[in-house]
């Protein structure tokens, strides 16, 4: 039995303002005064005032002495000297997808679940020229194409309902899926063969099949990741997209093997 995987409740809108607040100033061309940030951001000035106060008392954020704006902080500086994204995940399933990339010849994406977004870990480039790029860090939303479906297919019921309900399902190209029966049927689909397809229905003309890595063992395997290969020219190569499905297939399984066997029952 395969156990969904459950996105993590979002408990914590003081911590998003923060951290949106501390992107901005991170971010901005110029240094931005707290009116600027509370506009730019739509948020209360007093709560910007407030959320200010505490990220410059902790050394996020540094107010300058004379034109009273803000700019990122030492602490700032400091930590993003040191930081590492530490993902064993993303240096273990690199080689097979290296192998899977050169295979098909097509660009391969390594992702998660990070609370209602699909978090891009890891691209694997090909060597064709023309080709869909995006950076590790990356947030692509549920509805996005073949990774969408594949990571909407494997939630606990009750929460994919909640997002059904709650999200109109969007219309990003002339292909995309907006009748809510046939969606659910797509979903379905992916559970029973464990492969989501897209063609041009989150980008135009981009082709894409997506598979899923689980972790465990009989009943308590879950979902933890998944990839997806993406191709521009599917539309206009007969079967290219069942070669792609084949192989993903494969490489989800040996995938799943390979790291279930490497974390050994951490749930014990």
């Amino acid at each position: 039995m395969k156990k969904k995987a459950t996105p993590i409740a979002y408990s914590a809108p003081i911590v998003s303002k923060a951290m949106r607040v501390l992107k901005f100033i991170i971010t901005a061309s110029t240094n931005p005064g707290i009116s600027d940030i509370a506009a730019r951001l739509s948020l209360a000035k007093s709560t910007t005032h407030g959320i200010l106060a505490a990220l410059e008392e902790t050394g996020w954020v540094l107010r300058d002495p004379i034109t009273r704006k803000y700019t990122a902080g030492y602490a700032v500086k400091n930590i993003a000297a040191e930081a590492k994204v530490r993902v064993p995940l993303v240096s273990q399933a690199r080689p097979l997808l290296e192998k899977m990339s050169v295979d098909v010849e097509e660009d391969i994406f390594l992702g998660m679940c990070t609370g209602h977004h699909i978090l891009i870990l890891d691209q694997i480039e090909s060597s064709k020229e023309l080709k869909v790029t995006a950076r590790p860090g990356t947030r692509l939303p549920f509805y996005a194409g073949s990774v969408g479906k594949l990571f909407l297919a494997y939630l606990d019921q009750d929460i994919l309902e909640k997002i059904l309900l709650q999200n109109p399902l969007p219309q990003y190209t002339s292909d995309s899926i907006t009748d809510m029966n046939r969606y659910r049927e797509e979903l379905e689909e992916v559970r029973r063969t464990g492969i989501a397809r897209d063609m041009g229905e989150y980008l135009p003309n981009v082709g894409s099949v997506a598979a899923p890595i689980f972790y465990g063992k009989k009943n308590r395997r879950r979902m933890v990741a998944g990839f997806w290969l993406v191709g521009l020219d599917w539309h206009q190569v007969p079967g290219k997209m069942d070669v792609a499905a084949r192989l993903a297939l494969r490489t989800s399984e040996k995938l799943s093997a390979a790291i279930s066997s490497a974390y050994g029952d951490i749930n014990s």
